[in-house]
């Protein structure tokens, strides 16, 4: 690989991680807003990503038509954002981001 192979595959890796911090941080303030501790609200989201990683990795989940990721492990689904909660769950979220750098 050469030297721009090197930086495509760098910035690959941290959009990535940007992706997982952003959905960790989205999860944990869905847990938030449906009356979980920040603490546990921090620590669920973290194992529930790490969950989702490993069935990506070990192919423990199906893809749709219309690329809907599901988990063969219900368990590991993150949450659905409850209606009306939009605004204040994408507020939370930005706040947490920095605890999931």
């Amino acid at each position: 690989m050469g030297i721009g192979s090197n930086y495509y595959v760098e910035v690959a890796q941290q959009e990535h991680e940007e992706a997982l911090r952003q959905e960790m941080a989205q999860d944990a303030a869905v847990d938030i807003v449906n009356g979980n501790s920040r603490a546990s609200s921090i620590e669920a989201a973290e194992k529930r990503i790490a969950a989702q990683q490993e069935a990506f990795s070990t192919g423990a989940y199906t893809e749709d038509e219309d690329g809907v990721v599901y988990f063969n492990d219900s368990s590991i689904e993150s949450p659905a954002i409850p209606r009306g909660k939009e605004a204040q769950v994408k507020a939370i979220a930005e706040e947490l981001l920095q605890h999931f750098e």
